[in-house]
């Protein structure tokens, strides 16, 4: 197995500033000496989320969920410990050399790093074709009517891919990239999935190309639009999935208006690359879109991390209100405000700018109604002087819309304005909304049951293949046994031993003092008291926590988060006195209890009386 060794992990810990990378990817507030945001990791309203720029750690007060910068990318990017990593240390420029290479997971790194050079490589020889090949003419006639100068297909890196295959095939021969890369990297497709011997051909032809890219601006996938009426396949086609693309949760533009959502506190969804670009070009750059699939709960999710509001921009036609109206239930449930862009009739995004203009847009946007206010202007209207059944069966549909907001503040506002908008019985409606909210729970109880056997079935049948390449479980939710330490002795100790060299030097010189044992919450107290780690290096103690034990880890992350004086040596000399005077009260207290046991004999009754007595003489004397 690849190991990192330590010393690497902490110079990449040392190289990054924690408080400048998250605010890469939301904002943090000053509290004091530390900084709050809402927490990325579960639903909350209070900001919970806690960083400490100078212990460089990070906790959320909520959730529970903590630890350096490393922990942090690992559970924003889902990512593994070695993944969360090597992306800190390419950020920092630190050089990564693990040790015990397992070969197999040495030519798994390298082939996702081919990947990655070859999606690059693509790109440029597509964006080179399309301003230099004769046969591109098409696709330059296409972004020319469409309004997209060569500048905008320079800045966003269009390309476009030839009709024969022979121009792309002969390219990747020369530049070193195989047949079986070019299908793994979904560039290619075999002519017979079950006989690659006999060849592939190119995925893409006389296509107009966008490159799909992560977060970072590298290219990963690419989305192909249609030239000509009688091609065959979709208007667009995307690249299919692979180990560095997965459509479910990517958006297309994310890493060009990630910042500008951020300063927004805003995010327009758009349906299409086309709009998307449209839409950024004429300056307003707080936008993405999707890749020819429905949003996901992982396109809500990494949304979420980004922003609180979100406005849908699709079409004005009956298809983009019911893709709105699926958006809405998976936004939703996130706590994000959802409002929709009303477009007027017969116009896509890219259309209306065309005609009427950036500021025409950007008022629409500015004035986009909620959700909820636009299903009842659309149809409650109509259906007010229908029957009551009619009404009824639109408040159903309602209520389950309702259902999916967990703010109660928010339902009952919005059960008032179903009831006196549709005039239907405030009691009826509530009565929906809960048997919505019931039918959620049981449809989530369900899934979660599935998903609990199926990680059994992965843990009993792959546990050591999971070892191997290195993951970690690293659910904030999982229900991981709480350590409290509620002694105020120990409480400081640990924050002493942890944050202060010169307490880890006087008292920690040796094994852990025998008198613990004799007390409760010092499981974590004796690690800490014989464990490696500089408590002057930040990133030598967050390099050590993140070894902990998860319970231990978390309860180590609550002490550190917590405002409190330094300790010193001589206060850390005062707790171990108060700790040896706790074990030797707790011994006594036993032993009393000992010799009031009926029918105990006299020589065990005086045995336990010397013992007492020694125990009072060490009491006077600590």
């Amino acid at each position: 197995m690849a190991i990192i060794p330590p010393e690497t992990v902490q110079q990449i810990l040392d190289a990054t500033d924690l408080v400048e990378m998250i605010q890469g990817y939301f904002p943090l507030k000053r509290s004091g000496s530390n900084f709050q945001a809402v927490c990325p990791f579960h639903n909350e309203k209070t900001p919970s989320f806690n960083v400490n720029p100078h212990r460089q750690i990070f906790h959320c007060f909520g959730c529970q969920a903590g630890g350096d910068a490393i922990k942090f990318v690992m559970l924003y990017e889902n990512l593994s410990f070695p993944e969360a990593a090597k992306k800190l240390a390419d950020r920092a420029g630190v050089t990564v050399i693990e040790e015990t290479l397992d070969p197999k997971a040495l030519a798994k790194q390298r082939g996702k790093s081919d990947l990655m050079r070859m999606q690059k490589a693509a790109a440029e020889w597509f964006h080179r074709l399309l301003f230099k090949s004769p046969d591109a003419q098409p696709a330059r006639d296409y972004l020319k009517s469409r309004g997209l100068s060569m500048e905008t297909s320079r800045k966003w890196k269009f390309g476009y891919a030839p009709t024969d295959q022979r121009p792309f095939m002969d390219w990747a021969k020369a530049e070193g990239f195989a047949v079986p890369q070019l299908v793994e990297g979904g560039l290619a497709k075999w002519r017979d999935e079950g006989r690659p011997s006999g060849g592939a051909y190119s995925f893409f032809r006389h296509r107009l190309m966008f490159p799909v890219n992560n977060d970072l601006g590298d290219p990963i996938a690419f989305s192909g639009r249609v030239l000509s009426a009688d091609q065959g396949g979709g208007k667009y086609v995307n690249s299919p999935e692979t180990i560095l693309f997965n459509k479910s949760r990517t958006f297309f533009g994310l890493d060009k208006s990630k910042r500008a959502i951020l300063k927004e506190k805003r995010a327009i969804i758009c349906e299409g690359q086309i709009d998307l670009i449209s839409i950024h070009e004429s300056g307003i750059e707080n936008v993405v879109a999707g890749l020819g699939t429905a949003l996901t709960a992982d396109h809500a999710k990494i949304l979420r991390r980004h922003t609180e509001e979100v406005v849908l921009c699709y079409d004005s036609d009956n298809a983009g209100l019911n893709a709105a109206s699926k958006a809405f239930r998976i936004l939703a449930p996130t706590g994000m405000l959802v409002r929709l862009a009303l477009l007027p009739e017969g116009e896509d995004p890219d259309s209306f700018l065309r005609k009427q203009g950036g500021d025409a847009l950007r008022e629409i946007l500015e004035a986009a109604p909620e959700f909820f206010d636009f299903q009842i202007d659309r149809r409650g209207g109509k259906l007010n002087q229908g029957s009551l059944r009619d009404r009824l069966a639109f408040a159903r549909e309602l209520s389950a819309d309702i259902a999916l907001i967990e703010d109660k503040m928010m339902q009952d506002s919005l059960i008032s304005r179903v009831t006196i908008r549709l005039g239907v019985g405030e009691d009826d409606i509530r009565k929906l909304v809960r048997d919505a909210i019931a039918a959620k729970a049981r449809a989530e109880k369900v899934v979660h049951k599935r998903e609990m056997v199926q990680q059994r079935r992965t843990e009993s049948g792959s546990a050591a293949t999971s070892r191997e390449e290195g993951r970690e479980s690293e659910d904030v939710s999982a229900f991981t046994p709480m350590i409290e330490i509620s002694n105020r002795s120990i409480r400081l100790l640990c924050r002493g031993l942890l944050t202060e060299p010169g307490v880890k030097a006087s008292i920690a010189t040796g094994p852990a003092p025998d008198f613990f044992r004799n007390l409760t919450e010092t499981e974590v107290l004796t690690r800490l008291w014989t464990g490696d780690f500089d408590p002057g290096n930040a990133s030598s103690v967050n390099a050590y926590i993140g070894r902990l034990p998860e319970g231990e880890r978390q309860a180590v992350l609550r002490l550190l988060s917590e405002e409190s004086a330094s300790v010193t040596p001589e206060l850390a000399r005062e707790c171990l006195i108060a700790l040896k005077r706790q074990s030797i009260q707790r011994q006594i207290s036993v032993t009393k209890a000992q010799m009031g046991a009926p029918g105990l004999p006299e020589y065990e009754v005086t045995r336990l009386a010397k013992v007492l007595l020694d125990l009072r003489l060490q009491l006077n004397e600590t």
